[in-house]
């Protein structure tokens, strides 16, 4: 039985090492895939722009955490001991590092809808509402995340968890309902306006779809009771790194296009990645 039990340790732990070297490895493709482009749009910025330190946070440094845990884990006990205060505090730095991540990518995907409703008050207030809603309510759901949590690479999701992807599911839920709102009303326009629109609007898809994945993933942790609810975190880190540094280097690659053109009354694109689209597209 001991045997049993020590060889379906390892095994679990051998899983959980293999979705994290996946997971990094896709993060890692990704980041040669659009390293071109960063070096093409990202680095002229100037450092003030907030936009070029979400990209270094979502591309870069969640990277890095990743990279880092990937070394340590070999490290972790699998199941909570007196050695296991260092995997405690990776899970509880890997949430926190999640979270912020999670926060930044619904700002990216709200000032995109802000911008395509032409800068109108009213959506910025009911985005601002809806995000500052979730990180209040999140916050005290992780807090109690943490006391539960043991130590140990093994172990099962806190019913908290649940509460706090269905939060996330509703704001993203709302910011890709928004943005599909403007994509049908310009059904039948031209011109370069009705192109940011509909390339805004694929991005949100991917992004939304991607982020619900990650989301199912964890229900179906937690309804199975998977011992390996770590690779939750994994996947997280490698979804929201993808998704926070595509969507800025479209936003850049747009305003390096529109600015290639002569200047449009439908379209104007600042260096701040800012995107204003006129009242005839509304």
């Amino acid at each position: 039985m001991a045997d049993t039990t020590t060889g379906s340790t390892v095994a679990a732990m051998r899983n959980i090492y293999y979705h994290s070297l996946a997971t990094l490895t896709l993060s890692f493709w990704d980041f040669l895939m659009t390293f071109e482009d960063e070096v093409r749009y990202i680095w002229p910025m100037r450092k003030k722009h907030a936009f070029k330190w979400l990209y270094i946070f979502h591309r870069h440094f969640l990277l890095a955490a990743h990279i880092a845990c990937q070394i340590t884990l070999p490290l972790q006990p699998a199941v909570s001991s007196p050695t296991a205060r260092g995997s405690r505090t990776l899970i509880m730095v890997m949430t926190i590092l999640i979270e912020c991540a999670n926060f930044s990518l619904e700002y990216i995907l709200a000032f995109r809808v802000f911008a395509l409703f032409g800068r109108r008050p009213w959506v910025w207030r009911l985005l601002g509402c809806l995000i500052l809603a979730e990180i209040v309510c999140c916050t005290p759901f992780t807090l109690s995340s943490f006391q539960s949590y043991a130590g140990g690479m093994l172990f099962q999701l806190s019913p908290d968890v649940n509460i706090q992807m269905a939060l996330t599911t509703v704001v993203h839920s709302t910011l890709i309902s928004l943005t599909m709102t403007k994509h049908i009303s310009i059904a039948g326009t031209r011109g370069i306006g009705r192109k940011v629109i509909s390339q805004f609007t694929r991005d949100g898809t991917v992004t939304y779809l991607m982020v619900i994945g990650v989301n199912v993933l964890g229900f179906a942790l937690f309804t199975v009771r998977d011992l390996q609810a770590i690779i939750l975190v994994f996947w997280s880190l490698s979804v929201l790194s993808i998704c926070g540094s595509r969507l800025i280097l479209g936003m850049a690659r747009i305003q390096d296009h529109v600015g290639a053109l002569r200047e449009d009354d439908n379209v104007v694109l600042t260096t701040h990645i800012d995107v204003c689209l006129s009242e005839e597209l509304d």
